[in-house]
């Protein structure tokens, strides 16, 4: 099968900036689209944090005229059809407006009759949305990127997992006995690379305590004032810095409210001049990280990585970084345990030779670029992604008119 119609359905937005699934969704989209697919999108306006809204933040106001309506967004040439909700949250999702969007995905699949149907929410609501599509015969997907699902039930009337890391793919298979399918990642150069660069900064994306503030701030606080030539800049994705700074600093005896080398970024749909200023970027997530797409948006612009043994944070950094191994007890909730000096300093280490080793530095800015092209490439991802869902597809047909033909 070569053309194929698809169909998104999920009560969450793709528009969401803080959701890193929903971005690596709409591209995956994107790309398909660009290669001759018919894509439909069907969502509500529900975010995993209203620091995600920045695609509507000039809307968001008459948006409260239009509750329980849906409205048509343009996405360069995709068209998400969106139920106006009354919260932004999606576990606040009222019940009728739950019964109004299943409601229009049922019409849907009458009039646009997809191949595939995808989504990646988990709730009641999908449960009803895979059933639906399986009693029409249509085949069934899901996109896991995060290691929360478990059992069966949920996924009875799915027919393929996809997900963007061999380790995720491998975390499923043997805790759950999923067939997860790695796809890899999908970032569009054109949005993130750019042109010039200072390299002056220590960037840290998304300040959460699992995603490894309590390392940062540590090492921030520890650089303040034996190196204070060199900068920190904290993007707030979907968590606040100051407040979990109080929270950290309270716990080491001197709560502080802002640290003299480290300068704030809110949250923003345009990281082209947050990368600008990157010499380098830190990721040590101490929970299940599936394949953050910073990495690879860092990677892209030359932009050495200095990560955690998470997840799938080592095959996606692979050489165009460093890995810092912790021990296991700091992947622990609620992920504040204060790190001892001796992991520390590894990375200070490490980020004092990347400022002032330049041999050192544009080895590892080659290595970055280089990691990047040979296991990030989109163009060839995309290729291969569609040459894979019509594999399935053919051979979900098939299967589906053995049943019928017996």
């Amino acid at each position: 099968m070569t053309y194929m119609k698809i169909l998104w359905a999920s009560p969450n937005t793709l528009l969401d900036t803080a959701n890193g699934a929903a971005l690596a969704v709409r591209e995956i989209l994107k790309q398909l689209q660009k290669r001759g697919c018919d894509i439909r999108i069907l969502g509500g306006t529900n975010f995993v944090n209203s620091n995600g809204t920045t695609y509507f933040k000039d809307s968001l106001p008459k948006l409260k005229d239009q509750v329980g309506k849906f409205i048509e967004l343009r996405d360069e040439n995709l068209i998400h059809t969106t139920l106006v909700t009354r919260r932004l949250q999606r576990r606040l999702m009222l019940s009728y407006e739950e019964k109004l969007w299943f409601e229009q995905y049922c019409q849907l699949l009458d009039d646009f009759n997809p191949d595939l149907v995808l989504f990646f929410d988990n709730s009641l609501i999908t449960l009803l949305t895979a059933y639906e599509a399986r009693h029409k015969g249509i085949a069934v997907g899901v996109y896991l990127a995060h290691p929360f699902n478990r059992g069966s039930r949920w996924c009875r009337d799915v027919d393929f997992m996809f997900t963007d890391s061999n380790a995720t793919r491998e975390l499923y298979r043997k805790r759950e006995n999923y067939a997860l399918i790695p796809i890899g990642k999908f970032i569009n150069p054109a949005k993130y690379r750019v042109e010039q660069s200072t390299r002056s900064n220590v960037l840290f994306i998304n300040p959460s305590l699992r995603k490894g503030a309590v390392f940062v701030i540590q090492l921030a606080l520890l650089m303040e004032k034996k190196y204070p030539n060199i900068q920190f800049e904290v993007v707030e994705s979907r968590s606040n810095w100051e407040t979990t700074l109080k929270q950290i600093t309270g716990k080491l005896g001197q709560e502080r409210t802002s640290l003299n080398n480290v300068m704030l970024t809110p949250n923003t749909s345009d990281m082209r001049p947050v990368y600008s200023r990157a010499r380098v970027l830190l990721v040590p997530s101490v929970w299940w990280d599936s394949g953050p797409r910073v990495i690879v948006e860092a990677l892209l612009n030359g932009i050495p990585v200095i990560g955690s043994s998470s997840g799938g944070i080592p095959e996606t950094i692979d050489n165009g970084g460093m890995i810092i191994d912790f021990p296991s007890e700091y992947f622990l909730p609620p992920y504040d345990k204060l790190f001892e000096a001796e992991i520390l300093q590894i990375a200070i280490d490490l980020i004092v030779q990347l400022y002032d080793d330049e041999e050192f530095y544009d080895t590892s800015v080659k290595n970055a670029y280089r990691a990047h092209e040979e296991n990030h490439n989109i163009e060839k991802n995309a290729d291969e992604l569609l040459q894979l869902l019509g594999e399935k597809l053919d051979h979900f047909e098939d299967k589906s008119a053995s049943r019928e033909y017996q």
